[in-house]
């Protein structure tokens, strides 16, 4: 796994050469452990319409489960909605899955713990227990 994929705010790279769909079971299972040893459970996931987010949140999903968590599927959604969710339902955390602004060959995942977007310092963290 790329090491940059791991950003300030997200992480997130090229589908198929930065970001595969091994990375994404290798950061959901980081993800999930970050998210249990934080206490947080019940997680909402969400994903856009890029052709590699139906797969990636897929494995995402199947992780957190296996890590210990609840996954709570939003399904096709814009970010806006998982945000929503988040401050509006009973649930610890969330994850998008979006390549966001960027060309339509990228994809990654934002995450919040709580009411929080993850950046900076946690975001490695997760790149650490990666």
């Amino acid at each position: 796994m790329k090491s940059h994929i791991f950003r300030e705010y997200d992480i997130r790279g090229i589908v198929g050469d930065e970001l595969t769909k091994d990375d994404a079971a290798v950061i959901g299972s980081a993800i999930g452990t970050f998210f249990r040893r934080s206490n947080a459970k019940r997680i909402a996931i969400g994903f856009d319409a890029r052709e590699s987010s139906p797969a990636f949140c897929d494995i995402v999903t199947e992780k957190l489960v296996e890590t210990g968590c609840d996954a709570v599927s939003i399904g096709r959604v814009p970010t806006p909605v998982l945000y929503h969710t988040i401050y509006t339902s009973d649930v610890d955390g969330g994850i998008m899955i979006t390549g966001s602004h960027n060309p339509p060959d990228h994809n990654g995942f934002k995450i919040c713990l709580g009411e929080e977007t993850l950046f900076g310092e946690r975001i490695q963290e997760i790149k650490k227990i990666a």
